[in-house]
């Protein structure tokens, strides 16, 4: 790990907690097709905590609608998200790795909205590269982006890490012959074999920073 310098972050759940945002769209969309009633608040943020498409999955095979259905009505309220809180620390913590050596990339699920937030807290200027939805690379845990951003930035697999808040990020940098950095507020993740584990961005920094 003290070869690793090259840092490829999440965007949702990782630098930004926006899983209340997410939960609030989901459950917007549900009620808005007449599902308020099919699942509990906890439960539905830990169906999204695996994924979105995932809660939605579930909620289709528990009220016979289909999946696209579900999908479209929570993107509509989705949409309309324009700001992210930041996790604690979140700029001391990409500040610091900054100043000791190591670079940051962004890869996210997320569209354009993502590098505007960065830009907006003054973070974008920390950022070598970035991949978001639209530039059109499968999904994680396929590891087509994390390559790309590697061979376009000339690095190789051993000084490169993945940082994120689920098991398809950590799974998509193993993919990619990358190390997987388990960012793990809740403990949701607890045992999970990735290369590093942190439950807040300042332990994250700490154990990078030796």
């Amino acid at each position: 790990m003290s070869t690793i310098r090259h840092l490829f972050w999440d965007f949702d759940g990782t630098l930004y907690n926006s899983y209340p945002l997410l939960h609030h769209s989901f459950r917007s969309g549900l009620n808005a097709m007449g599902l308020g009633q099919l699942v509990t608040d906890e439960a539905l943020m830990k169906l999204i905590k695996v994924s979105v498409f995932h809660a939605a999955t579930w909620c289709a095979e528990h009220s016979g609608v289909d999946v696209q259905e579900i999908m479209t009505s929570y993107r509509g309220f989705h949409k309309l998200e324009k700001e992210f809180p930041a996790y604690d620390g979140l700029a001391d913590c990409l500040r610091r790795l900054h100043t000791a050596g190591y670079r940051h990339y962004l890869y996210t699920h997320r569209d354009g909205a993502a590098i505007v937030q960065l830009k907006a807290d003054g973070l974008w200027e920390l950022f070598e590269d970035a991949v978001i939805s639209t530039d059109g690379f499968p999904s994680k845990p396929a590891p087509d982006a994390l390559l790309a951003l590697m061979a376009r930035n000339h690095l190789t697999p051993d000084v490169c890490a993945m940082v994120g808040d689920r098991d398809i990020d950590i799974e998509a940098g193993h993919n990619a012959g990358m190390s997987g950095f388990l960012f793990d507020p809740e403990g949701f993740y607890s045992g999970y074999p990735a290369e590093l584990h942190a439950s807040t961005l300042t332990e994250l920094a700490e154990k990078l920073i030796l």
